[in-house]
């Protein structure tokens, strides 16, 4: 998609962290922006902001375990600027939790409906009107390093973001065999400047994390801030979607220090060799 110019971009979880780097770097490519968050008060703001400056930006609350709600967004899309050419299915939460413990499942609910069923609704529901429309489009899945490489404590991020891998590898294929103008990336980064870890801002009254997990397992917890804050800036991630849409790039991995436990983990499925004990967070 090498043209991108006055066409539409839609971006969820776009009122901070990768979302906002991503409105960003496709504004300045001259694109229409549709800002879609969960959170009302910062999307509204960086609306403004982005209104402010020129760019044809309009924003619409969604929470994306909403399959109703996405459908409303690409309505709102449309009727503001027509067709539809960029989506980043990009929201997305943080959480761990332990395999063993049952008092969390509405824990690990919350983060496979957000992290996978809201990077499924928004496939489903924008692809259709991409494929028609005929023009050069363009989905961008983020996913994670969690979803080439598990690690301990971790289980419904891990199993989201393998999820969400899968199913950008199966549109690719669906896509060439439809032979459509869609192309399809999926972003898997490492540890990234944004407020991923404190994702639970954002978790419904009705939602239970269970008593172990009130707090994150401290293993876990002190380790991933710390990794976080010293992440990656989120303007050199979003040049590399930037990049890896106008080349219909599929992988995007933005860590390259992450590339040899991908080589490795595959290495040990082919030789049906055990995987080792995990040696730490930090």
């Amino acid at each position: 998609m090498q043209e991108l110019d006055g066409k539409t971009a839609v971006i969820t979880g776009a009122a901070s962290g990768i979302g906002l780097a991503l409105a960003e770097r496709f504004g300045s490519a001259g694109m229409k922006l549709v800002l879609a968050d969960v959170d009302a008060g910062p999307l509204d703001t960086v609306t403004a902001d982005f209104a402010s400056r020129g760019h044809e930006v309009t924003s619409f609350v969604v929470d994306v375990r909403d399959l109703d709600q996405i459908r409303a967004l690409n309505e709102h899309a449309k009727a503001t600027f027509g067709k539809v050419h960029l989506l980043c299915n990009n929201a997305g939460v943080g959480s761990g939790g332990l395999v063993a413990a049952e008092d969390d499942l509405d824990l690990w609910k919350w983060t496979i409906d957000v992290n996978l069923w809201g990077v499924i609704y928004g496939c489903k529901v924008f692809l259709p009107d991409m494929i028609a429309h005929g023009e050069s489009a363009h989905i961008v899945n983020t996913a994670s390093m969690a979803g080439l490489a598990s690690a301990p404590l971790m289980g419904p991020y891990n199993i989201s973001k393998y999820g969400v891998v899968a199913l950008s590898e199966t549109m690719l294929q669906e896509m060439f065999m439809m032979k459509t103008s869609v192309g399809v990336s999926v972003l898997c980064p490492a540890f990234v400047q944004t407020g991923i870890a404190d994702s639970r801002r954002n978790l419904p009254a009705d939602v239970r994390p269970g008593d172990h997990a009130i707090r994150e397992p401290e293993p876990l917890a002190s380790p991933i801030k710390q990794l976080v804050a010293n992440g990656l800036p989120t303007d050199v991630v979003a040049e590399a979607v930037h990049d890896a849409v106008v080349d219909e790039q599929f992988w995007i991995l933005t860590h390259p220090e992450t590339k040899p436990s991908v080589l490795e983990r595959a290495e040990r499925i082919v030789s049906q060799t055990n995987p080792p004990a995990y040696d730490g967070f930090g």
